[in-house]
């Protein structure tokens, strides 16, 4: 019989710790992966929010003269919106006849979009101004 002295191998130990070392590595990267998809499908969905909100405000004035005022709509079954216009006053300082002087009127265009539902609904506010040449009396 022939006994060998200078065996080279593994112990049952190391190889299981190894193996949980390996599956905390791989948990942790899961973990890393599954957030960063999380954040694209967040990501394009702010995208596509802001998409539909500046073509709402290219169409404010086209089809129509700006009027303030507010509206609400669908772009399809996931995306909404609310649309308010307001008069702008620009005011620096206690001067309020800044825009006295201005040969325009201001209006302030905020568009308000809405999406998702249940517990994870999500909103992106998006305000411009427009210019209307000419004042109105």
């Amino acid at each position: 019989m022939i006994v060998m002295r200078n065996q080279r191998g593994f112990t049952l130990l190391e190889v299981l710790a190894a193996f949980v070392l390996f599956a905390l590595s791989f948990a942790t990267v899961m973990q890393i992966l599954s957030g960063s998809i999380r954040n694209v499908a967040r990501s394009q969905e702010y995208t596509q929010a802001a998409l539909w909100a500046d073509s709402v405000m290219a169409e404010v004035g086209l089809e129509g003269p700006i009027e303030s005022g507010g509206s609400s709509d669908s772009f399809n079954d996931k995306y909404s919106y609310t649309l308010d216009i307001s008069e702008y006053e620009m005011i620096i300082g206690n001067d309020s006849l800044v825009s006295e002087a201005l040969p325009v009127e201001l209006y302030r265009v905020e568009v308000k979009v809405n999406w998702g539902q249940g517990s994870n609904p999500a909103s992106a506010s998006f305000v411009t101004l427009k210019a209307v040449n000419g004042k109105r009396r």
